[in-house]
């Protein structure tokens, strides 16, 4: 069905079109993330007692890893948020799994980087390990609890 015409006719239509996909699409995506995030804390019901004392130290500001999963990145559901535009939406996952940190990459265009690295898939975090997001450096920090750095 070709809706060129229509669009030509009436050209807020192509605008109203294209707000209404990229808010389908941010919708569907946070449904999947905090469905995979409900399912995650099903099976690691030791989060908060593992994770206590943990933080992320970024330009100053701490921020601190209470939860199983922290989601980085510019969408206000986003627990860590930057406005940069080098940010995706939904960027990265700091996931706890099994007692220790990882940080993965969620389809982020300019991606993450660990120690300089950029990463492919979910990575373990060691003690004062550098993370690079966008031009946002920050460090996962030990404090007291349970939960373990590498």
């Amino acid at each position: 069905m070709d809706l060129t015409p229509l669009f030509e006719q009436y050209p807020f239509l192509r605008e109203a079109a294209t707000a209404f996909v990229v808010i389908f699409v941010d919708i569907c995506a946070l449904v999947i993330l905090l469905a995979a995030g409900r399912e995650r804390r099903r099976g690691d019901r030791g989060w908060a007692q593992e994770s206590r004392g943990y933080m992320l130290a970024c330009e100053g500001t701490l921020y601190p890893l209470g939860a199983a999963e922290i989601l980085i990145g510019r969408h206000p559901a986003a627990d860590i948020r930057f406005s940069d535009t080098e940010v995706s939406r939904f960027h990265a996952l700091l996931c706890l799994s099994g007692g220790k940190w990882q940080i993965e990459d969620i389809g982020a265009q300019n991606g993450v980087l660990v120690n300089g690295r950029r990463i492919a898939k979910p990575c373990t975090l060691h003690q004062n390990d550098a993370i690079q997001i966008g031009k946002h450096r920050m460090t996962v920090v030990k404090g007291s609890g349970k939960g373990v750095i590498v």
